[in-house]
Parts: C-alpha cells; structure tokens; sequence
C-alpha cells in the first residue's frame, strides 16, 4: 500500500479511521463514567448504612439512659432533637457492629468519626484513619440531615467520604479507601483500550481492504486509458459492476474510446483513401511528362500528352475540392446557419440546372414538389440536390426518366429522387455514404466519380439534424431522399 497523501483511497480510510476513534473513545469514556458511577453507588449505600448508625447512636440510643421530661443530663451531648421524635434509624446496626466495620482487616480502611457540642468535641471515632480527619466545615446552602459524598485524599490514599450536619452543630463522617474500585476501574480502562483498539484496527484495514476493493474499477480504468493512450485503441474497460456509478462512467469511457478508435480508422482510412486517388493521377502527370521528355516529338504528341495532363490536374482539382469540403463541414463548428428556405424552390433550382444535361442523354425530368418549409444552409441543400440528381443523370439509361417529389410526412420534410437506372446491389447499400465507397456496377473510375459526392452529401444532412436515406433494387432503379426535421409554422 502506498501512503500517497492525495490519493482518494487513504483520505477516505484516515477520515473515517479518524472518525471511528473519535466515537470509540467517546463510547470507552462514558462507559467507564457509567461503571465508576455505579461503583460509587454501591460505596456510597456502604457509608450511608453507617451514617444512618451513628445518627441512631447520637440520638437516646440504648447506651443513652432515657430521657424524662425537663430533665437533662449535663455529662451526656445533647440530643439531637428537642422534642420526643423517634431516633433515625440504625439500619439494623449496633454501636459494636459500627466498631466492627471500622477495623475489618484488610486492603480497605474504613474509619467513621463524629463531632458534637460547641466545642466540636470528638464523640465517636473508629478505624486507622479516623485520626487523621478534622471536623469539616457546613456549607451554608447545604441542608441539615442531608448526607453529602466526595472523593479526597487521606495520607496519599484515595478516599471516599460521606459527610453529614445535624443539629446541635453535630457533624458526621463515614468513609473508606477505595483500592479495590480504583484496581477494577484500572482493569476495566484496560480492557475498554484493548476492545476498542482491536475494533479501531479491524474497522480501519477491514475498511481500507473495502474501499480498495470498491476503487479497484478506477485503477482498471487508468491502467486500461494509458494502455489506449499508448496506441492500443482496441483495449476496453472491463466493467464488472455496470449499475455502480464506476460502472457507469466505465461504460462511457468504453462508448467514448470506440467512437475516439472508429474516428481515428476513419482518418487512417480517409487518408490512405486520399492518397490512393491522388496516386493515379499523379502516375498519369509523370508518366505522361517523362515520355514527352524522353525524346523529339511531333505537335501532336505533345497536344496528347498535355490533353492527358489536363484530365489528370481536373480529376486531381475535383478531388482536392472534395477533400476541401469534407474537411470544412468536418470542422464546422455549431450547426450551419439557419434561415427559411423550401425544399420545392431548391429543387426547381436544381432542376433547371440540370435540364439541359438530361435532355442532351433523352431523360426526363419530371417533379412533384409540394411545400416543404426548413431551416436551413439554402447554398448546401442544393449542394445535395444537385449531386444527387447528377448521379441520378449519369447513371441512368438514354430516353428513361427521372422523378423528384417533396413534401412532408410525420414532422419532417423530404426531397427525393427516383431514376430508372441498373440499381444497386443490396450489400452495397450500406455502404454508398462511406468515403471513397463505389459500388461496382454503379460507381467507379469510368463515370469520374471519386466516391466524396454521397459522403458530402451524407455530412451536410447530418449538420441539418437529417439523414441520408436510399432504397434500391437492381434492374429497377434507385431511390435517393434527404430527410429534414420540418419547421414548425408560426401560430
């Protein structure tokens, strides 16, 4: 494991380890409070039994004679009470038994004292420590008869004490050590540290070995980006947990890289395309020259050889403009600019242009054009048409006819053109709007074509938010349509 400290992975452990000591100390802490309260209870119940023993002793017990109306004896402390109230209980207890738990032998003193008269003279006092506690001072908003409980310290030793005012100025103390508390509160605080250690420590890598396991996915993710980074465009993620939100993003990433690896082959493809039209023309100008050059010729050799040259610079002219083209709508930025315009106008327009070519094979131009309201480049729409209708022109037969209809149908607008031509092969139909792309029968180097005119076509429908479409059938014709989204008429 790295200890990197900007890698997600341990910020997310080191927070939540932090965050898990924080609640285990608490949970140890109140724990212990809750365990050392209850050890004083049980104390405090000890020392209350035998305050409640002294208070019986202080007050006409029975080693007090008893007391006669308007007859007090001087030698004896005076009651407690001035009138004939029964003594406070004893809890059972004699003065021997208080004697007693005073000076039980062992790793706990108990003592009990208690002061009475004007002079705070010593009444009763029993244990080791006894001697060594003075008359304690009443506080004033403390009640008479209410016993009161504190920790302190006598001669270096833990102490637990239970003070107690009656009247006549007579204060009592009951207390003991408190060895075996301290020795189970120290065990306990051990045990507390060692439980919530272990379960900080199971917690914490049992949350790392989690969390790792549930970022695993990104560094697949990063190992497999900078395998593809590297050229290895056919390298996908693997995504095991599709519903998870890194199954998601993975999912993505994968739709990304294909779409990045499909347009980084069409490129290639594009390129090695370019080149290879260029390349026949190319041969045919050198060629050409170095036969010229190669030795004296007649005007007319070299008429034909500069003829030859002139086809090939055209054939590389209309390539070059293709490329141009396909390369300025590739890099055209936002959608064409948008105005209304009509696909029956654009069709007129491109059918009067084109008349004079059909009726020169003996083919007919025949149109059913109804209004087709669009937004849209008026300029590249019938950049389409007319490529489309040429193609329609040339290859079809001397004497059949052509028909172009427009109109609309479920929200968007149409223009097709249906020519009586030798038709396409199905496999080719796929195909036609490639790049470079000619169907034998239909498309190839004697009718000029360089395989660009339907892929501009192709593109310039895809900038509108159209499509190209095409229905053929050999021996019957074909069917060439650009669909548009239609605009919406203002109410």
């Amino acid at each position: 494991m790295t200890l990197a400290p900007h890698s997600i992975r341990w910020r997310m452990q080191l927070w939540h380890g932090a965050l898990l000591a924080i609640v285990l100390a608490a949970f140890a802490i109140t724990a212990w409070r809750f365990a050392w309260a209850d050890q004083m209870r049980r104390v405090d119940a000890e020392l209350q039994q035998q305050i409640q023993t002294m208070l019986g002793m202080m007050h006409n017990g029975p080693e007090r004679p008893p007391r006669r109306p308007g007859q007090d004896n001087p030698f004896l402390p005076p009651p407690l009470f001035d009138d004939d109230r029964p003594p406070p209980p004893r809890g059972g207890r004699s003065p021997e038994d208080l004697q007693a738990w005073a000076d039980v032998p062992g790793p706990v003193s108990r003592f009990f004292k208690a002061w009475a008269g004007p002079e705070n003279d010593v009444v009763e006092a029993g244990g080791a420590l006894a001697m060594h506690l003075e008359r304690p001072e009443a506080d004033e908003d403390v009640d008479q008869l209410t016993p009161v409980s504190r920790n302190t310290e006598v001669l270096g030793r833990s102490v637990r004490e239970m003070v107690e005012f009656a009247p006549r100025g007579v204060a009592l103390i009951a207390g003991r050590t408190l060895e075996p508390e301290l020795n189970v509160m120290h065990a306990l605080a051990w045990k507390l540290a060692l439980a919530g250690g272990g379960v900080w420590l199971l917690a914490f890598f049992g949350g790392g070995w989690l969390t790792k396991r549930a970022l695993r996915p990104i560094k697949s993710i990063t190992t497999t980006a900078t395998r593809i980074s590297s050229g290895n465009l056919n390298e996908r993620i693997n995504v095991e947990e599709a519903d998870s939100e890194l199954g998601q993003l993975a999912s993505v990433l994968n739709d990304t890289f294909a779409r990045l690896h499909q347009s980084f082959e069409q490129q290639a493809q594009f390129t090695a395309d370019a080149a290879h039209e260029l390349r026949t023309p190319l041969s045919v100008l050198l060629s050409q020259t170095q036969l010229a050059l190669s030795r004296e010729r007649s005007p007319e050799d070299y008429r034909e050889t500069l003829e030859a040259c002139q086809r090939s610079a055209k054939r590389m002219h209309a390539l070059t403009e293709s490329l141009l083209e396909l390369a300025r709508l590739d890099g055209q930025t936002g959608a064409p600019k948008h105005e209304p315009t009509d696909l029956a106008l654009i069709a007129t327009e491109c059918i009067d242009h084109l008349r004079p070519l059909a009726e020169a094979h003996g083919i007919q131009l025949q149109s059913d054009l109804s209004p087709s309201a669009v937004r849209g480049d008026a300029g590249q729409l019938v950049q389409v048409l007319t490529n489309v209708l040429s193609n329609a022109v040339h290859h079809s037969p001397d004497g059949s006819a052509i028909r172009v209809t427009t109109g609309r149908q479920d929200g968007e607008v149409f223009a097709r053109v249906m020519d009586e031509g030798p038709g396409i092969a199905a496999e080719h139909l796929p195909h036609l709007f490639d790049r470079f792309y000619r169907a034998e029968a239909s498309r190839n180097r004697n009718t000029g074509g360089a395989g660009l005119g339907l892929a501009i076509c192709q593109t310039i429908a895809h900038a509108h938010g159209g499509r190209m479409t095409v229905e053929s059938e050999v021996g019957k014709g074909s069917t060439f349509a650009i669909v548009l989204p239609g605009m919406v008429a203002s109410a």
